[in-house]
């Protein structure tokens, strides 16, 4: 009796202030977009502004939190961040939808929204066509998570010319900092650029005893090295097919880059094997990687990317781990960490937890690009106990993908095409003290129908603790007027 006497006060007082009729009727869940129900957000993020889809005359949200109250009128729920600030500073959330209809207001069941640890305060990525058939517009972007500011970092129409065009990719921070980052520009004006404590370098990390320039990077979080994957990577396109194109290596090799001296030395090029994926412990004395074997492809085959297209399909990759030592440069014997083929499946994007306890990575049936298959999940080994399992919390039916963590480890970003299996987008997720993670929830826009109006795929998401200091603008004047500089190379140490 007591709470029911409380529960109509209450709805006399919202009426009072708000216009609504004491006798709402009760509703089911909200249909809203992006889902942020239940959710667990950083205390730092942008407001989670999302959109009604309920069809109704009039709609009217309110966000509780402790004592702030805050009220929002219309279909798109967009907060003021000033107000959603006094929200999460005050806790979780209680949002609750109200909706008119045929002139009589409902009360749909109130959701949450449950505030956690901060975030790194920033995330780059490369903006790019779903499909890669054009150039025409593809940047590097960096947003800041605590709003809705973004800004481009470099975009390959600022040095392009005519014909002459630019890929740029594999943007990468050295322990979530930007005063050492790097990225790549392919073709026209190309060469890898390295931003070093205000100093910007062009280079060009193909010897003539490698395979092939730097691809994929991982820096090394206590010496001035970067592990990097020789790749000469390749497409086939389908015609009909869900996954609508397939990338693959037509070779791959490991390589280190010693920043000190300007020279490369090779970690592994097995010639039976495809190495790729670099990542490296905390500690910087273990580095994983993944490899495929190339079984029944003879020698003869090996260089001949139509042979290598057609047995795409048959490669599984598998994850390894090798012993560093920093200071000598000197490497172990690579080893099995967990044989991905022998179980049918191909594993790729190691990454480590910044406190070393828990390895994510994806798994997929075959190939080292799980972007474009939809049966490629999250797995995630526990390093502490030897455990792994599916995260399945973090999975959909559609493809996750390129996954990282924050710098205090309690955060990560994944690629996820769930929403229309077509267009990658940034999910974020908890991690709980038992190694389980909380619901993805998408990255927050200002307009919460943003994602569904915007016909391009966030790549390769990278948290930062600080922003992109060097201007777009600079990077841009030093790429058209630098040649790349050669760099020597040196003979692998130890094993």
């Amino acid at each position: 009796m007591k709470n029911r006497i409380l529960y109509l006060c209450s709805l006399a007082f919202l009426a009072a202030c708000t216009g609504i009729p004491e006798n709402c009727s009760k509703g089911t869940d909200a249909d809203i977009f992006p889902d942020y129900t239940d959710i667990t957000v950083p205390v730092n993020i942008a407001p989670t502004n999302f959109l009604i889809q309920d069809n109704a005359d009039r709609y009217l949200t309110i966000l509780e939190s402790g004592n702030r109250t805050v009220r929002v009128k219309g279909e798109k729920v967009r907060i003021p961040i000033r107000k959603w600030r006094k929200l999460t500073s005050q806790g979780n959330i209680t949002v609750t939808v109200y909706e008119q209809k045929d002139g009589s207001w409902v009360r749909m069941n109130p959701f949450m929204i449950n505030v956690a640890d901060e975030i790194d305060s920033y995330l780059s990525y490369r903006v790019i066509s779903a499909l890669y058939e054009s150039y025409n517009r593809l940047s590097i972007n960096q947003r800041n998570l605590t709003n809705f500011k973004e800004k481009v970092v470099y975009a390959n129409s600022m040095a392009s010319k005519g014909e002459d065009t630019q890929c740029i990719n594999c943007h990468s921070f050295k322990n979530w900092r930007t005063d050492n980052m790097q990225f790549h520009i392919r073709q026209y004006l190309g060469g890898t650029i390295m931003y070093r404590n205000g100093k910007l370098q062009k280079l060009n990390l193909k010897t003539d005893s490698t395979l092939s320039a730097a691809v994929y990077p991982s820096w090394h979080p206590t010496h001035d090295y970067i592990a990097y994957s020789n790749n000469k990577t390749m497409q086939n396109f389908h015609t009909s097919h869900t996954n609508r194109i397939e990338v693959f290596d037509e070779f791959s090799d490991l390589i280190l880059y010693n920043l000190a001296d300007n020279s490369v030395s090779i970690i592994e090029n097995d010639p039976d094997e495809f190495e790729c994926y670099p990542s490296w412990s905390p500690d910087g004395k273990t580095l994983f990687y993944v490899s495929a074997n190339l079984g029944s492809l003879k020698e003869a085959n090996r260089k001949n990317s139509t042979i290598i297209a057609n047995s795409n399909g048959t490669f599984k990759y598998s994850l390894y781990a090798k012993d560093f030592d920093p200071d000598t440069r000197t490497w172990g014997k690579k080893r099995m960490f967990y044989d991905a083929a022998a179980l049918d499946s191909s594993i790729t994007w190691p990454r480590v937890s910044p406190d070393g306890r828990w390895l994510l990575c994806c798994l997929s049936t075959h190939g080292v690009f799980p972007p474009n298959q939809d049966v490629s999940d999250l797995i995630i080994f526990d390093l502490k106990n030897g455990t792994r399992r599916y995260a399945d919390e973090l999975n959909s039916s559609k493809s996750e993908s390129y996954h990282t963590w924050s710098s205090n480890g309690k955060w990560v970003v994944i690629s996820s095409r769930r929403e229309d299996g077509l267009h990658t987008r940034p999910y974020f997720a908890h991690l709980n003290s038992d190694g389980t993670f909380t619901k993805p929830f998408m990255l927050p826009q200002k307009d919460p129908e943003f994602m569904r109006k915007f016909m391009y795929s966030f790549n390769i998401p990278e948290f930062t603790i600080e922003p992109v200091r060097v201007s777009a603008r600079k990077l841009a004047s030093f790429v058209k007027s630098t040649d790349a500089s050669p760099v020597s190379f040196e003979q692998k140490r130890g094993e």
